[in-house]
C-alpha cells in the first residue's frame, strides 16, 4: 500500500483544475482571516491560530513527528497563551497521521494507562463543592494534553521517525529562546532591573543545564568529541539556575552531578559538593533560603515563611483533610475549592493572584482528591517509567544507554517539581517532561522489538543449520 505521505505528495504536484481550486481556496481563506482581524472581530492570537491552524494540521498529518518538535521548541510565553483545545486537536491530528502512515501504537506499552486512570477517576469522583469546578476542569485538560503528548512522542520513536538527540536539540533551542524572552515576559521595561529569572524559570534553567552537561560528559567519557556548544549552554544555564534562588532547582542540579559522576565514573561530585557547602555557609542569602528556622506556632505569614516556606505545615494540614476521606478522597475539585484562609486563616501560598491554594506536591494533591487510588496511580506511573530508565541505562548497546541517560535530567526536574511544587499545573515544564517520558517508553518498545527480531533471526539460522546438517548426514548414509 502506498504511504499516505507519497499519495499527498502526488496530489500536491498535480497540475490542472484541482491545484487551481486549492490555491484559490487557500487565498480566499487567508484574505478572510485578514479581513476579520482588520475589522477588529478577532484578536492577534485568534488570527494567528486561524492562519497557522491549517498549516499545523497539514504538517501533523504528513509529518506527525514534527508536532512534538515544534511544541518543545515553543517558549512558555507563546505556548502558555495557546488554547488547550487547539493544542489537543493538533496532537489528535498527529496521532491520526501516525495511523495513516501505519505506525500507530497504543496500550500498556505506551506507559499512559496510569494517567488515563487518573482522568477516569477525576471524571467519576467529583467533589460536592462547585467553587473550583472550572479550575479543576482545566486541570483535567492539562492531564489529557500530557497523555496525548506521550502518545505522539512514543509513536515517533517507536516508528523510527525521530531521534532523541534531535528532540534535545529542539528542546535546548526553545530554552535558549525562553531565556532571552524571560526579561520581557511579565515585566515592564522599568522593571528590567529586577531579577526576571527567579521563580519557576529556575526549573527550565535546571533542565537546560542537565541536558547540556549530561550530553557533554557522556560524549567525552565515550571517546567522542564533545560539543563546545553543550559546554557553553551548560555553564550559562547553571548560572541562571544559581541566580534564580530555587532550592528545588538547585537540588535537581546537584542530582544531575551525582548521576553523571556515576555514569562516567568520575569523582567530580565531591568537588561539586565541597563548592555547594562553601556557598551555603558563606553566602547569607543562600544560607537563609536553604536552612530556614522558626517556630511551629503558625499564626502569621512571617512565622510561616521561616518554616521551610511553610510547605511542611501545609502538607500536614492537607494530609489531615485527605485522611478524613480515606480511602477515596474528597473528590476532584476539592483542592481548588480551598482558599488560603480555609487552611491557614490568612492569605498565603497565592500564585498569580489565584483564589485557591496549591498543594505544592502532586502526590498529596491526588491523595486529597482521589484518595489512595489517585495517589497509587501516580506512583505506578513513575515506578514504571523509572524501571524502563533503569533497564535502558544498563543496555549492552552504548547508543541506547546514551539515548535514555540524556533524557533523565528532564524527567528529574519534573519529578522534583511534583514533590515540592505544582508539577502538573506548570505546563511549560510538565509538557517537556511528558514528551521525554513518551520517548523513554518508545525507546524501550523499539529496543524490545529489535531484540525479538534478533532472537527470531538467530533461531531461524539455527534451524537452517540443523536442516543442512541433517541433509548431509542423510546423504552420507
Amino acid at each position: 500500500m502506498m504511504p499516505f505521505r507519497e499519495r499527498a505528495a502526488r496530489v500536491g504536484v498535480t497540475q490542472g483544475l484541482q491545484v487551481t481550486l486549492v490555491e484559490a481556496l487557500a487565498a480566499t481563506y487567508g484574505v478572510g482571516v485578514v479581513a476579520l482581524f482588520a475589522s477588529g472581530r478577532v484578536g492577534v492570537l485568534q488570527a494567528g491560530v486561524l492562519l497557522g491552524g491549517p498549516v499545523v494540521f497539514a504538517l501533523a498529518l504528513l509529518r506527525p513527528e514534527w508536532t512534538i518538535l515544534i511544541m518543545v521548541a515553543l517558549p512558555p510565553s507563546v505556548s502558555y497563551r495557546m488554547p488547550k483545545l487547539v493544542l489537543i486537536a493538533a496532537l489528535v491530528a498527529a496521532l491520526f497521521g501516525f495511523l495513516l502512515h501505519g505506525g500507530f501504537n497504543v496500550g500498556p506499552k505506551t506507559g499512559t494507562l496510569p494517567l488515563v486512570g487518573i482522568i477516569v477517576l477525576a471524571m467519576t469522583m467529583k467533589a460536592d463543592s462547585s467553587i473550583g469546578s472550572s479550575v479543576a476542569a482545566e486541570m483535567l485538560k492539562y492531564i489529557v494534553y500530557y497523555v496525548l503528548l506521550m502518545l505522539v512522542a512514543f509513536n515517533a520513536v517507536a516508528s523510527g521517525r525521530i531521534r532523541v538527540d534531535t528532540f534535545l536539540n529542539w528542546l535546548l533551542a526553545g530554552l535558549v529562546a525562553s531565556a532571552f524572552l524571560q526579561p520581557f515576559v511579565g515585566h515592564t521595561y522599568d522593571e528590567i532591573g529586577i531579577n526576571p529569572f527567579t521563580g519557576k524559570f529556575a526549573y527550565l534553567a535546571a533542565m537546560g543545564f542537565g541536558v547540556a552537561y549530561t550530553r557533554f560528559s557522556l560524549n567525552r567519557s565515550e571517546g567522542r568529541r564533545p560539543s563546545r556548544l553543550d559546554a557553553i549552554l551548560a555553564f550559562a544555564f547553571l548560572c541562571l539556575t544559581g541566580i534564580a534562588f530555587g532550592r528545588a532547582a538547585w537540588l535537581a542540579v546537584l542530582l544531575v552531578f551525582v548521576l553523571v559522576s556515576v555514569w562516567t565514573r568520575r569523582k567530580s561530585i565531591w568537588i561539586v559538593s565541597f563548592v555547594v557547602l562553601v556557598i551555603v555557609l558563606a553566602i547569607p542569602v543562600v544560607r537563609e533560603r536553604i536552612l530556614p528556622g522558626g517556630t511551629t506556632d503558625v499564626t502569621s505569614q512571617a512565622q510561616l515563611d521561616r518554616l521551610t516556606t511553610g510547605r511542611s505545615e501545609l502538607w500536614q494540614r492537607l494530609w489531615a483533610r485527605g485522611a478524613e476521606a480515606f480511602p477515596f478522597g474528597q473528590g476532584w475539585g476539592y483542592m481548588e475549592s480551598l482558599s488560603p484562609v480555609d487552611v491557614f486563616g490568612f492569605e498565603t501560598f497565592v500564585t498569580d493572584q489565584n483564589p485557591f491554594i496549591y498543594a505544592h506536591d502532586d502526590f498529596l494533591y491526588l491523595f486529597v482528591q482521589l484518595g489512595i487510588l489517585g495517589f497509587g496511580l501516580l506512583v505506578v506511573f513513575w515506578a514504571n517509567l523509572l524501571l524502563k530508565v533503569r533497564r535502558l541505562s544498563r543496555s549492552d548497546r552504548e547508543f541506547v544507554r546514551y539515548s535514555v541517560r540524556v533524557l533523565v535530567p528532564v524527567l528529574l526536574v519534573e519529578f522534583i517539581m511534583q514533590l515540592f511544587a505544582n508539577g502538573l499545573a506548570a505546563q511549560f515544564v510538565a509538557e517537556k517532561a511528558f514528551m521525554a517520558s513518551g520517548l523513554v517508553f518508545g525507546l524501550h518498545y523499539a529496543v524490545r522489538q529489535d531484540e525479538r527480531l534478533e532472537i527470531a533471526g538467530t533461531q531461524s539460522l539455527g534451524t537452517s543449520q540443523r536442516n543442512r546438517d541433517a541433509a548431509r548426514s542423510f546423504a552420507r548414509a
